[in-house]
């Protein structure tokens, strides 16, 4: 197992090396100290929808006690791994694999990796008092949350999708929190310590949103088309098509198509009108969000947090593979609230599309409804709730 990465100059305890050393100096008793300390582990990765929600909570602990140690464990991919020492973590990586609906021959080697990841952490947590496991779904959190089970660590998850996914599934039973970011997750766990915080999200973010003034409503509406950083074939080609349709009929629009980095130099290639800008990445999302109007996207947990953050109606295209159609399922949370219009991908044509982005960029009456509904789906608080209760569940 890779030996421990800390972020830039600090201890387990996230302390900066050169604060203790005016403090007088780093020494073995400090160090004996910091190993006695229960900590909490953070764990999951793997994809955006993952990572970010546990670094969101990661730094509300960060701000509600500094003193309590916090260790990253997850997969030693340089995506999660720079994500987390850059916010000054110490970083715990371990190989490990996906496994396939459909049993391959890949999933025994899926398994057997899983496998060596959790005896890997269980040998690093052994020397550490027990403390907390917080575990954000996905198989790249099952390594450490069983671990933490083997070694009589408390176990917490948060479950970002409506519908839960494989992992929690399995891992809820041990659990002495659950939490989850709609209502409705709550039928599958009737009988556990289920708690409803919304989605965590970043202070940054938050604070991004709050920065943004509002203005008077803008000649021309904005419309944001993202498939996620990867990008979505069929959305950027059903989306160019509308696009054309609306312009023949004269709709005034907008729009900002992201492509994926795959797909940018294909969708070069496809005819599109003047009004509709490509980019390939987005990397300021909070001015992407601020220049729209609507909303064109997937659904999944982490994009609609964003969507309900930034009250934006939207047109929700769900992921058709997602594992057990989660997306389908949050998506219809927002169709429920009448945030959102949803279209699944197989019904998906460029008629449709134009004639939903027509009705919302022509009637600013029905945006502005569906904008106070989607608001009212935000929860700004989650990661501070769910920071605290584990702080709770660790000292008691």
């Amino acid at each position: 197992m890779r030996r421990i990465r800390y972020g830039p100059g600090r201890d387990p305890g996230g302390r900066t090396v050169r604060a203790a050393r005016k403090a007088g100096g780093v020494n073995e008793s400090r160090t004996d100290e910091a190993s006695r300390r229960r900590m909490i582990i953070l764990t999951g990765g793997g994809t955006g929808g993952h990572l970010y929600p546990a670094l969101a909570v990661a730094e509300a602990l960060r701000a509600a006690d500094p003193e309590v140690p916090l260790v990253y464990l997850g997969k030693d991919a340089p995506r999660d791994r720079e994500a987390v020492l850059e916010r000054g973590l110490p970083f715990q990586g371990y190989s490990v694999e996906g496994m396939r609906r459909k049993w391959t021959w890949t999933n025994a080697r899926g398994l057997w990796r899983m496998a060596a990841a959790a005896w890997q952490c269980r040998r690093w947590m052994k020397p550490y008092p027990p403390g907390v496991v917080f575990g954000v779904g996905g198989y790249v959190s099952a390594p450490a949350m069983l671990a933490g089970r083997w070694g009589g660590w408390k176990l917490a998850l948060h479950e970002q999708n409506a519908r839960p996914g494989a992992v929690n599934r399995i891992m809820a039973r041990w659990c002495h929190r659950i939490y989850v970011t709609y209502p409705a997750t709550r039928e599958f766990w009737k009988n556990f310590p289920c708690q409803v915080t919304g989605f965590p999200l970043r202070r940054e973010l938050i604070e991004e949103r709050d920065r943004a003034i509002s203005g008077p409503p803008r000649a021309v509406p904005g419309v944001l088309v993202t498939g996620g950083s990867q990008g979505a074939r069929r959305l950027v080609e059903v989306s160019l098509e509308a696009f054309r349709r609306l312009s023949a009929r004269g709709v005034a629009y907008q729009a900002v198509v992201q492509t994926g980095e795959r797909n940018y130099d294909w969708a070069q290639t496809l005819p599109r009108p003047s009004t509709v800008e490509l980019v390939p990445y987005i990397q300021d999302m909070a001015a992407a969000y601020r220049n729209a109007d609507v909303v064109v996207s997937r659904a999944g947990a982490g994009t609609l947090s964003e969507i309900a953050l930034w009250g934006l109606p939207a047109i929700l295209v769900p992921y058709p593979f997602a594992s057990g159609q989660h997306q389908s399922v949050n998506a219809r949370v927002f169709l429920e609230a009448g945030a959102a219009r949803v279209a699944e991908e197989s019904d998906l044509t460029p008629e449709r599309l134009a004639a939903s982005l027509a009705e919302l960029l022509e009637q600013a009456d029905t945006r502005r409804e569906m904008s106070r509904k989607a608001a009212a789906l935000a929860c700004r608080s989650a990661a501070e709730v769910i920071a605290n209760d584990l702080l709770a569940l660790l000292k008691g």
